[in-house]
């Protein structure tokens, strides 16, 4: 009798073991993912650019993108350098992914002959005079990811962090069937 009933108790502590397990994990060991570099936004759509903003041969480079947007303004100076290398070495790590992302840059000034050829994977849009509401208050805080169906997705900063910005853009398309 002795036997049978360590028996029945090794059989209760073999079925108990994965409820208490879960139940200890659930309370003292909290997942740490779910931390993106970028700020998380809330998911809208973002109305349209303005009509004739995107020149009709740029659309193949829009349409059914990922798009990474940021604002130029003037000269391109610094800062200017330092955003355009990072979105380009974040979109380069993407490797094969890379084709669903489009950098596209918002100037305020004609990009140069050199600053073209240097970015030829970056389209440059004028920024019109009456952009929406939405685009322009993201895009005057920082670089923000657009996903193929025009939903704001995420906000970087404006000096980003190239890993950081690699890690988010490679999860989102890891797990995006869209673009």
């Amino acid at each position: 009798m002795k036997s049978a009933g360590k028996t029945i108790f090794l059989i209760a502590l073999v079925c108990a073991a994965p409820l208490v397990s879960a139940l200890l994990a659930y309370y003292f060991m909290q997942p740490s993912g779910g931390k993106s570099y970028g700020a998380l936004l809330p998911t809208a759509k973002l109305p349209s650019l303005p009509e004739g903003t995107i020149a009709p041969g740029d659309m193949a480079l829009w349409d059914g993108k990922w798009r990474v947007v940021f604002t130029l303004s003037g000269p391109c100076d610094t800062p200017c350098r330092d955003v355009l290398y990072a979105t380009r070495q974040a979109r380069t790590l993407l490797a094969r992914e890379r084709n669903r992302v489009t950098r596209v840059a918002l100037v305020t000034e004609r990009p140069t002959a050199e600053m073209t050829e240097a970015h030829p994977d970056v389209l440059f849009v004028m920024r019109p005079p009456a952009l929406p509401e939405a685009w322009a208050r993201a895009l005057d805080q920082g670089i923000l990811l657009v996903d193929p169906l025009d939903n704001q997705v995420l906000l970087w900063p404006r000096q980003p962090d190239i890993k950081k910005l690699h890690q988010d853009l490679a999860r989102l398309l890891r797990v995006s069937a869209i673009g």
